[in-house]
């Protein structure tokens, strides 16, 4: 920490220096003696800073060079500060105080300059510390962790059989002490159930990845009973231990475990990948780490995240743990200690210790000490694998704020703004890194989002964060830093110890806090300050010289009346948060000074008359909440001034009584919050002029009287040109417009004419609009939109989802629900991972479909939504997403089908991605048959590895069945398949088979309707097809094939009366199936390129009565010798043959189809209007067996 201060300080140093303002004030060579300090003792700060982090003498001399280093960057400021334009002016006008001024800074940067000193005479000596990267095995967890154990084994047998990449890596990623290695271990010694690996080799990896050292490891183990000669790890490159190793195990099922991963570079992972690759194409890679950015780079199948445990589960760790049982003592603390331990095993284990060796804490006598809870060494990598600004920023966190308190992200990243804990780079905005900081902490668990069952948002849409307790206690018990102060409820007057270094302050409870116009007098160096809920009339004088302040957030101070006149002087201040002062009445005319101004949040300053004019001044402002300032009546004609403005809230903004002129000025506005306060003249109007808005919330508007419903009508004409909008909120605005219209139609035209023209729109609310019913066709041309939120819909009858369609909503309360499409999501959250699948538990509609199912963690989910008992179920689609990777998948798919039981109503049953052998799905009903009576259709598509079917013929009733893309399946037969029911498929009349492209045998009952569609390899053997309407599409062996022995086989026959061919290349005199289709009356042929006849097939199409021909470009004309054959022919149907138009329509050809009745239209496939000639006996179709 201190070494990121010391560059900071280092920096500043170089600038002053070389600035002529600076030089001209006698003041640079002190500071360049004190900068040649700090580059001394900048070596001697790398091994302190490596020492173990509870050395007393270490952390002593760091908070000496801490205080120094800011002390020098405060002079540096005030030194620079000096020579501004405005310090320039000031200063000719107060000559005689000039010298009074230069003398007292001529004292700062000598006591400075005398602590620089101190901290290079005071050095002390550190040795270099060396940290044990030997594996370091935890106490088994068998019973705790026994389910994370059986999914990672099933994820590694799953992966395995579907094996999409050279290698599986498994990462296994949780906070630092949550049992990964515990739980590794389980699964590497588990040789029962994962038997089939030739090795195992564990490799425990040093904080810094050694490649040679990872290779020497698995060299040594794999090599580990073979000759001297092989097992010899005396080679020079690592290229060399893996051509031994490739050579070795090329083949050879390995189970390889790299422990405690904590490289984070993409470069060197990706080298990791490459040289685990290379070893062979049977491994498998489990991978600890305690950062979930690593696991992301590293992995070929979706990291496992391990949850915390329960505090009954910690407390049973503790009870088995410890030596002496506790009896009474123990179960009265018991769930006391157990809440310490966070759901951290670890920690558990920590205090089974601690109560082990004294007896005083085990009777409640001695408090433990939540900083002891988790071993040093568990956090203390985490902690220094972070860049050095980041642990400013964590430090930061940890001792400015209180365990379990919740921080808007903006406010923190503000914060440490303000602090410059974070510098901008040459690349990167100050903000940008904030973010990836924060994105870091998070992928290390130290950061959370709010807990699932709070709202991770704040009433104003700010995303919460908190720090992990754990953590956070264990942080402040080794961070020392008297820079950043806390008071809660303070009493008195502030604390002035260490004003002098104070350079954030944050006073929470301020009411019985005594307030005098010097009381941050000394505070000059303060750059945050926050001070909440008090009752005072007047803010103290000396807030204003706080020169250095960024951040000043005044909160809750409901008697405050006024600012100091002189508030202007803060112009440092980038960030002002007065947030809820309900008593502020206006604010000076020297609030226009604060040109460094970026946020201003005055929400709820419900009393605020006025903005003064001095406000357009604030050039550099982008964010301005005015929300809940209720007396404003309008905005300052300055408003319109603010050239950087983008961010606008004037929710709750009753006075106005119309969009001020003013805010359609800004030319930047991207975000305009006009929620609760929408319902004025010429809103549409309005709107429609500020074309570059993304953002804009109209929701909960406030339409009590007539007239507002007017208003709110014209909210279409300006919501349409809003072509950049990118997120809508109408939550509530569209119900005062909708209980009025006459017709649900009405209600789908407003909506379609609001959407029109959003190109862009990517977030679209539509939440409690209660009398919303339906959603109109035109929202799928919203190409982008990736989120509707439906919530508190209770009459929406149809809500469905896709891959790029998030559709949020509360089942629950859908009332008039008939059709329900849900996407299983998996939010992964600090307190474990939580399934949307439990929506269904209440929901009981017509329709239902369940996509995404391989995201399901354990079968309980399927379990509990008790599918079998929702009677309006009629339809049901079941779906797994296509091409998962092996590893996504953590339930095998048939025992999930086992949980999923159809319902007794179930009409319609379609069954997509399933990615097992075998569909035989465990329904424990006594008779299938009985249960489904309804069942009528089957569709089950994309079975990749399918190679038995489901016993279908054991439904009664099923009439329409499709078979598509089962590459593994190579024969359908109908005694296959009827489960010994010899009634099976007796009413089925509609079969289509599509795309099996390795289907080579069919034989069937008779259908009504046979399609068959890319079947490349399938012939019909001895049996012709058996339906009465045949169609057949790209499938040129079956039409060109010739079925033998057709005249001895025996059994019933549905003769062919209807064939439609498609995209078939064989010239049609090769069409040999005619020849057995006697009773053809129909005949379509579609997209196919020659129509060259011959006297057996002309003979065999003797009984045609139609035929169509459409869209075969290439045909220029008809077999003169077929047309005069084929007598019966009635019909000729032409459907965009242009060439074969022509032909028809010259004189000499329609004399020759002068006896048939030609038509140049698309011929209805569907309707043949033909009938089949009229057999004397069924048993002319009666064939037997040879």
């Amino acid at each position: 920490m201190a070494q990121a201060i010391l560059q900071r300080a280092c920096a500043k140093l170089r600038s002053a220096t070389e600035d002529e303002a600076v030089v001209r004030s006698n003041f640079t060579g002190d500071l360049r003696e004190m900068l040649e300090v700090l580059e001394a003792v900048q070596p001697v700060l790398d091994k302190a800073e490596m020492q173990p982090l509870r050395d007393r003498s270490a952390s002593d001399w760091l908070c000496l060079v801490r205080a120094a280093a800011y002390n020098i960057m405060d002079i540096v400021d005030e030194l620079q500060d000096a020579r501004s334009p405005a310090a320039v002016t000031m200063t000719r006008m107060l000559l005689p105080r000039l010298a009074i001024m230069k003398n007292a800074m001529a004292i700062k940067v000598g006591e400075t300059k005398k602590r620089v000193m101190t901290i290079q005479e005071g050095c002390p000596t550190f040795h270099p510390m060396y940290y044990d990267s030997a594996p370091a095995f935890e106490k088994p967890l068998d019973s705790e962790r026994g389910s994370d154990k059986e999914r990672i084994m099933a994820i590694l047998l799953l992966s395995a059989e579907r094996r999409q990449e050279p290698i599986t890596i498994l990462p296994i990623f949780g906070l630092a002490g949550s049992g990964k290695t515990a739980l590794a271990q389980m699964v590497f010694g588990d040789t029962r159930s994962l038997q089939s690996y030739d090795f195992r080799v564990w490799v425990h990896v040093s904080p810094v990845l050694d490649f040679h050292e990872v290779g020497e490891s698995i060299n040594w183990q794999v090599f580990r009973g073979q000759s001297q000669e092989d097992a010899s790890s005396d080679v020079v490159g690592v290229e060399h231990i893996m051509k031994r190793l490739q050579k070795l195990l090329n083949g050879k099922k390995v189970l390889l475990v790299l422990d405690d991963l904590r490289e984070e570079d993409t470069v060197q992972l990706q080298r990791l990948k490459d040289m685990l690759t290379f070893l062979g194409d049977k491994v498998d890679v489990i991978v600890t780490t305690c950062n979930q950015a690593i696991a992301r780079k590293v992995c070929t199948i979706e990291p496992y995240r391990l949850s915390p445990l329960s505090d009954d589960t910690c407390l049973q760790i503790i009870k088995k743990s410890i030596r002496s049982k506790g009896g009474e003592e123990l179960e009265k603390i018991g769930q006391v200690i157990a809440r310490k331990c966070r759901g951290v095993p670890s920690a558990a284990l920590e205090i089974a210790r601690m109560l082990d060796s004294d007896p005083y804490a085990m009777r409640g006598k001695v408090k433990l000490d939540s900083t002891f809870c988790l071993p040093l060494s568990t956090f203390e990598l985490s902690y220094r694998s972070m860049p050095p600004d980041l642990r400013l920023c964590f430090a930061y966190y940890c001792k400015i704020f209180p365990n379990g308190h919740n921080i808007v992200k903006e406010d923190l990243v503000h914060q440490w703004i303000a602090l410059h804990l974070i510098e901008p780079s040459e690349i990167l905005s100050a903000t940008q890194i904030a973010e990836e900081h924060i994105t870091r902490l998070l992928d290390m668990s130290f950061l959370q989002t709010t807990k699932p069952e709070t709202s991770a948002k704040d009433d104003k849409g700010g995303i919460l964060f908190t720090m992990h307790d754990l953590v956070h206690d264990f942080a402040r018990g080794f961070l020392v830093c008297s820079n950043y102060s806390l008071a809660i409820n303070h009493h008195g007057e502030l604390d002035d110890r260490y004003a002098a270094d104070q350079r954030a302050l944050r006073c929470v409870g301020c009411s019985k806090v005594e307030f005098n116009n010097d009381s941050f007098s000394r505070k000059k160096c303060l750059r945050v300050l926050e001070l909440k809920e008090s009752s005072v009339r007047k803010l103290p004088d000396s807030i204003c010289q706080l020169r250095h302040l960024g951040y000043l957030k005044i909160s809750e101070f409901t008697g405050l009346v006024t600012l100091p006149e002189s508030f202007g002087h803060l112009k440092n201040l980038f960030h002002v948060d007065l947030s809820r002062c309900s008593g502020l009445l206006n604010l000076p005319e020297s609030f226009g000074k604060l040109i460094r101004l970026v946020n201003a949040n005055l929400s709820g300053c419900s009393e605020l008359l006025n903005l003064p004019e001095s406000v357009g001044k604030l050039v550099n402002l982008v964010h301005i909440n005015l929300s809940g300032c209720s007396g404003l009546a309008t905005l300052p004609e300055s408003f319109g001034d603010l050239i950087n403005l983008s961010h606008v809230n004037v929710s709750r903004c009753h006075g106005l009584a119309e969009l001020p002129e003013p805010l359609q000025k800004l030319g930047k506005l991207a975000h305009l919050d006009l929620s609760f306060w929408s319902c004025f003249e010429g809103i549409g109007k309005s709107l429609g002029g500020l074309t570059s808005l993304e953002h804009l919330n109209l929701s909960h508007p406030c339409c009590h009287l007539a007239r507002h419903r007017s208003c709110v009508q014209g909210l279409k004409d300006g919501l349409c040109k809003l072509t950049n909008l990118r997120y809508l909120n109408l939550s509530m605005c569209l119900n005062s417009i909708f209980y009025y219209h006459q017709s649900q139609v009405d209600n789908l035209q407003y909506i379609g004419d609001c959407l029109r023209g959003l190109s862009s729109l990517e977030h679209l609310d539509l939440s409690h609009n209660t009398f919303l019913f339906d959603l109109p066709e035109s929202l799928g041309d919203l190409n982008r939109l990736h989120t509707l939120d439906l919530s508190g819909c209770i009459r929406i009858k149809k809500v469905g989802e896709t891959k790029s369609l998030k559709v949020i909503t509360d089942l629950s309360k859908c009332r008039g629900l008939e059709s329900c499409q849900l996407m299983v999501r998996v939010e992964e959250g600090a307190y474990g991972s939580t399934s949307n699948l439990a929506q269904l538990e209440v929901v009981d509609c017509k329709e239902l479909e369940i996509s995404c199912l391989e995201r399901l963690k354990s079968l309980e989910e399927a379990r509990r939504i008790t599918l079998v008992q929702k009677q309006k179920v009629e339809r049901l689609k079941l779906c797994w997403t296509v091409g998962a990777p092996g590893g996504s998948i953590k339930v095998e798919e048939n025992a999930l089908l086992g949980e999923l039981v159809p319902p007794h109503s179930l009409q319609c049953l379609e069954i997509c991605g399933y990615g097992g052998e075998t569909c035989l799905p465990a329904w424990r009903i006594q008779s299938i048959s009985s249960h489904l009576p309804n069942l009528t259709e089957v569709t089950m598509e994309d079975f990749p590895r399918c190679i038995e079917l489901p016993l279908l013929g054991l439904f009664p009733n099923l009439q329409r069945l499709v078979l598509r893309r089962m590459a593994r399946i190579t024969r359908i037969h109908a005694g296959d398949l009827s489960g010994g029911n010899k009634e099976a498929f007796t009413r089925l009349s509609k079969f289509t088979i599509d795309d099996m492209e390795n289907l080579k045998e069919f034989e069937f009952a008779a259908v009504d309707e046979l399609a068959i569609q890319k079947c490349p390899l399938l012939s019909f053997g001895s049996l012709p097809p058996r339906a009465q309407r045949l169609l057949i599409s790209d499938c040129n062996q079956v039409m060109s094939q010739s079925i033998a022995g057709i005249d001895g086989v025996e059994g019933p026959s549905a003769p062919v009366t209807e064939l439609v061919v498609q995209s078939c290349n064989v010239p049609l005199g090769d069409w040999t199936l005619l020849r057995h289709l006697p009773g053809l009356c129909s005949l379509t042929i579609n997209n196919c390129y020659n129509l060259t006849s011959s006297p057996e097939i002309t003979r065999a199409l003797s009984s045609l009565q139609q035929l169509a021909i459409d869209e075969c470009h290439g045909i220029q004309s008809l077999p003169e010798d077929m047309l005069a054959k084929l007598t019966g022919l009635k019909a000729l149907y032409i459907w965009n043959c242009p060439e074969l138009k022509k032909w028809c329509e010259s004189e000499e050809n329609r004399q020759k189809l002068a006896h048939i009745q030609v038509k140049f239209e698309k011929f209805d496939t569907s309707k043949t209007g033909v009938h089949p000639p009229k057999y004397k006996e069924a048993s002319q179709f009666l064939i037997s067996e040879h």
